[in-house]
C-alpha cells in the first residue's frame, strides 16, 4: 500500500541478492508485498527505511526501485551490494561510492550517464569513507580481460562494474527522488573474478548495506535529505 497522506516519505534501499542486506535483514519489523516485491519495513531512530532485494539485473532492478517508490520512498533512494573493481587499487573489501552510473551496454550515449545526488553522497562518504568513481551497469559480468580494459580506458578515475545501478538511477530520477549508491568489492573483473567473487562475497556482500544506518542517523542525512515538512 503507497504511503497516505500523513506517512512521512521513507528512505529506500535496494539491492541485487539477499546476502547484500547485511544487518538490514534482522532490524525488519514487517514487511508487505508491492509490485510484486517483498518490501521489508525497519524503523531507525525514527527513519523509515523500506527495503527490497531485487534480484540480478537492470530490469529487476528498475522495477524494485519503482515498487519502492510506490511504497513511500520517495526522501532517498539508496544503493547497496557488491562490484567488481576496474582499478588496480579497488581491492577486494574497499568501498566505492558511485559519482555517475553509466549503462555501458547502451548503443548510444544521450542520456545513459546519470550523476547521483552530490549532497547525499557527500553525507554518505562522511560517514563510510571510500574512493568515489564510475559504476558502469553491464548486462553480463565483466570477466573477460579486454572487456575490463576497454571499460577501464573509456572511463577515467576510479571505476567498478556492476549490474544494477544506471537502472534504479534512471528511475530514481524520473521520479524526482535523490539518489546514492555504494557498493564493496569483491573481485577484480578478471578472467578469475568468479573465484574471487565466491572467496570475498560471504564476507563483503553486506558491508555497504550496514553503513545505511550511520547515514540516515547522521546530521549531515537530516540537511540533505530531511522529512517532509522540515524543508
Amino acid at each position: 500500500m503507497p504511503r497516505t497522506a500523513a506517512s512521512p516519505p521513507a528512505v529506500g534501499v535496494v539491492c541485487a541478492l539477499e546476502g547484500e542486506l547485511g544487518s538490514l535483514r534482522a532490524r525488519a519489523t514487517g514487511s508487505r508485498t508491492v509490485l510484486g516485491f517483498t518490501v521489508l519495513e525497519i524503523d531507525v531512530s525514527g527513519v523509515a527505511l523500506l527495503v527490497c532485494v531485487s534480484g540480478i539485473g537492470k530490469v529487476r532492478a528498475a522495477h524494485a526501485a519503482a515498487a519502492l517508490i510506490a511504497a513511500g520512498a520517495e526522501r532517498a533512494l539508496l544503493v547497496v551490494g557488491t562490484c567488481g573493481g576496474l582499478r588496480r587499487e579497488l581491492v577486494p573489501g574497499a568501498l566505492v561510492h558511485c559519482t555517475v552510473a553509466a549503462q555501458v551496454d547502451l548503443a548510444v550515449r544521450e542520456g545513459r550517464e546519470i550523476p547521483s545526488d552530490p549532497a547525499l553522497r557527500a553525507a554518505w562518504a562522511a560517514v563510510a569513507p571510500g574512493a568515489q568513481g564510475w559504476f558502469l551497469t553491464a548486462d553480463r559480468p565483466v570477466l573477460s580481460p579486454w572487456r575490463r580494459l576497454r571499460l577501464a580506458r573509456a572511463f577515467a578515475g576510479p571505476c567498478v562494474a556492476e549490474m544494477e545501478t544506471a537502472a534504479v538511477a534512471g528511475v530514481a530520477r524520473g521520479a524526482g527522488v535523490p539518489w546514492a549508491a555504494l557498493r564493496a568489492v569483491t573481485d577484480r573483473a578478471t578472467f578469475l573474478g568468479a573465484r574471487e567473487f565466491r572467496q570475498h562475497y560471504p564476507t563483503c556482500a553486506g558491508l555497504a548495506a550496514d553503513t545505511v544506518e550511520r547515514l540516515v542517523t547522521s546530521p549531515e542525512f537530516g540537511s540533505v535529505a530531511p522529512p517532509r515538512g522540515a524543508r
